[in-house]
């Protein structure tokens, strides 16, 4: 009695490997930068949810018949009004026409327009105090604007970081980079 053996050739492995070979040279370069682009993903969603919050937050004081500045704004976790109709922070300030003054005013301005489920924030008082952050983004700010340093990625000295950057006396918010 003969019994046959099966089994694969030399010849059958080293085309099976050859054919992985290749199928992983033409998708690696592909997933390589998942991360960077998930990264970047993030910033963009934070961007648009700002926007979108600053301009609900603007329709409702146009629909609350355009309330004084320092009013609050209570769906909006009791945000203050400046002269314009746009948020600066939750301190009650006499002066007209308010905007922020402190990273905390930033910080609440982030937190009151995005809310529930926002990315974990911070807040610093200078950008020279972003590095080693542990939140998703910090909040300095800048005059009477805000910047978001995103920091979920990168939080070391001399790297380049993502940045939103909120103008207080216009409800713009746009994207840009720093250095850290």
């Amino acid at each position: 009695m003969r019994r046959t053996e099966a089994g694969f050739t030399i010849i059958e492995l080293v085309v099976v490997i050859i054919l992985l070979g290749i199928l992983a040279a033409t998708a690696l370069p592909r997933f390589m930068n998942v991360d960077v682009q998930a990264h970047q993903s993030v910033v963009d969603g934070v961007q648009g949810g700002l926007q979108t919050g600053m301009s609900l937050y603007h329709a409702q004081w146009i629909a609350q018949q355009q309330p004084a500045p320092n009013s609050q704004i209570a769906a909006f976790n009791n945000l203050r009004t400046n002269a314009n109709g746009f948020p600066y922070g939750t301190a009650n300030r006499s002066a007209t026409g308010s905007n922020v003054t402190n990273s905390g005013d930033c910080q609440q301005v982030f937190s009151g327009l995005l809310q529930v489920g926002a990315p974990s924030i911070s807040q610093v008082a200078a950008a020279a105090n972003v590095v080693g952050s542990a939140t998703d983004f910090t909040a300095v700010v800048n005059g009477v604007n805000c910047n978001f340093y995103y920091t979920g990625q990168y939080n070391t000295a001399g790297r380049t970081v993502q940045l939103l950057q909120y103008t207080s006396t216009t409800g713009v918010v746009t994207a840009t980079t720093a250095t850290l």
